[in-house]
C-alpha cells in the first residue's frame, strides 16, 4: 500500500490535537489510534490535549503513552491557546498535525500553519449546524489545512454543502471500532449465566434485575430485550423510542419485552418521567453510564438507534460486531454502514410508525433469521477495525 511503503522509507512524526480525553467518540478514537500505531506502524504519535485530564488520559498513561495536557479553555477563540500550541509545535517539529473536533481544528490548524508544519489535517466529527457567521469562520479555518477528514460521506457532503471546504480537499475516514475478542461473542450471548452483564445484575437494585430474575426462573427464552447505547440528549430522539416501545409492550404483553437504555445525559430525568407516565417502568431499565457497553449488547436481542442524525455511530458498529440485528436511523453515517434488510434495518426517525414497524419486524423474526442478520452485521462491522483505520490514515497523510 502506498501509505505503508512511504512510511517504511521514512517513519512519520505525527501530533494529534484534541479538546479532551474523557469518554466520547473522539476520545475512544484517540485510544484506538495510539494502540493501532503501536501495533501496525513505525511512526511516532504525540497527543496534545487542550483541556485537562480525563479517563482516557489515565488509560493511555498506564499503557506508556503520556499525552500533553495544556489545561486551557478551548472555547473559540482563545488566541493565547493558539500561541501556546505554536510554541509547542515548534519544539516538537512534527511532520503531520491532525486535529479533531471544531475547537481543536480552530486553534490547532492555525498554530500548525504558524509553526510551519508541512501537513495539517483537520477532522470534522459530526454534522455542523452553523449559521452564516460560523460558516465563514470555518471556511477561513479550513484554508489553513492541507486536507480535511470527514468521519462519513454524509459529513463530507454536509461541510461541502455549507461551503466551508472544497470537495476535493475532503477525505472520508471511518472511525475505528473494536470490542475485544469477537470469536467468543456468539457463545457468550447464548450462555447467560456466564456473561459479564449478569455479574453486574447480581449486584443491581431489585428493580433493575428484570432479565436476571427471568434467567433465575428459567424463563429467559420468553423475554426479548431491545438495547440502545448513547448519550441521553435530545438529538437521540429517545422520547419517540420510548413511546413506540410502550405501544409494542401493550400489544405484546406476553413477550416479556424490555428496553435497556445504557448511557447518561441531561435528558435522563425527563425520560424517566415519561417512562413512569406511560406505566412501563417495569419494562424499561436505565443503566446509566457504563464503561463496558459490550456486556450489555451481548445480553440483548436487538439494538435500536433512533437519532435525528449521526455523523458515524460507533455504538451501531459495536452492536453489529456483537451480532445484533440493528434498527437504526437513516440520517447520516448509519445509512452508509447498514445495508437495509440485510445487515440491519433503516428507519426515518421523524416517523414513529416507521420505527415501530421495523422494531416489530425484528421482534417477529425467527431465531434463525435473527442470527443470520446478526452474522451478516458482524462480518460487515469488521471492516472498521483499528488496523484498517491506521492504514487509511497513513494513505491520507502520504497523499
Amino acid at each position: 500500500m502506498e501509505g505503508r511503503d512511504e512510511e517504511r522509507i521514512k517513519p512519520l512524526k505525527i501530533t494529534r490535537i484534541v479538546p479532551l480525553l474523557d469518554f466520547g467518540g473522539v476520545e475512544q478514537r484517540i485510544k484506538h489510534t495510539v494502540f493501532g500505531f503501536k501495533t501496525f506502524s513505525k511512526s511516532t504519535l504525540d497527543i496534545i490535549v487542550l483541556g485537562g485530564e480525563g479517563k482516557i488520559s489515565q488509560e493511555l498513561q498506564l499503557s506508556g503513552t503520556h499525552p500533553i495536557h495544556l489545561h486551557q479553555s478551548f472555547k473559540i477563540p482563545n488566541f493565547r491557546l493558539i500561541y501556546k500550541l505554536y510554541r509547542l509545535l515548534k519544539e516538537i517539529r512534527p511532520d503531520i498535525v491532525h486535529t479533531s473536533a471544531s475547537e481543536a481544528n480552530f486553534h490547532g490548524l492555525f498554530a500548525a500553519k504558524m509553526a510551519g508544519v508541512p501537513v495539517r489535517i483537520g477532522e470534522e466529527i459530526g454534522f455542523p449546524n452553523h449559521d452564516w457567521k460560523w460558516r465563514l469562520i470555518f471556511k477561513w479555518v479550513y484554508k489553513s489545512a492541507t486536507k480535511i477528514i470527514a468521519i462519513s460521506q454524509a459529513v463530507k457532503d454536509r461541510i461541502v454543502e455549507l461551503g466551508e471546504v472544497e470537495e476535493g480537499k475532503v477525505e472520508v475516514v471511518y472511525n475505528p471500532v473494536e470490542i475485544g475478542s469477537r470469536s467468543k461473542v456468539k457463545d457468550e450471548r447464548s450462555v447467560s449465566q456466564t456473561s459479564d452483564v449478569n455479574e453486574t445484575l447480581r449486584f443491581a437494585p431489585a428493580e433493575k434485575a428484570g432479565r436476571q430474575s427471568d434467567v433465575n426462573n428459567g424463563e429467559s427464552e420468553k423475554q426479548f430485550v431491545f438495547v440502545t447505547t448513547c448519550r441521553l440528549v435530545p438529538v437521540k430522539n429517545l422520547d419517540t423510542l420510548i413511546k413506540v416501545f410502550s405501544e409494542i409492550v401493550e400489544e405484546y404483553q406476553d413477550r416479556g419485552l424490555k428496553l435497556w437504555i445504557v448511557g447518561d445525559g441531561p435528558e435522563k430525568g425527563n425520560l424517566e418521567a415519561l417512562v413512569k407516565k406511560l406505566g412501563i417502568h417495569e419494562n424499561v431499565v436505565f443503566w446509566g453510564f457504563q464503561e463496558d457497553v459490550v456486556s450489555y449488547l451481548k445480553e440483548a436481542d436487538a439494538f435500536v438507534l433512533s437519532s435525528f442524525s449521526e455523523g458515524f455511530s460507533i455504538s451501531l458498529v459495536e452492536a453489529m460486531l456483537c451480532g445484533l440485528p440493528c434498527v437504526v436511523t437513516n440520517q447520516g453515517g448509519p445509512n452508509e454502514i447498514v445495508e437495509d434488510g440485510k445487515t440491519g434495518f433503516l428507519i426515518n426517525p421523524h416517523q414513529a410508525e416507521n420505527l415501530k414497524s421495523k422494531m416489530l419486524d425484528v421482534l417477529n423474526l425467527s431465531n434463525e433469521q435473527r442470527e443470520l442478520i446478526g452474522e451478516r452485521a458482524q462480518e460487515s462491522g469488521r471492516k472498521y477495525s483499528v488496523e484498517n483505520y491506521v492504514k487509511r490514515l497513513l494513505e491520507v497523510y502520504s497523499t
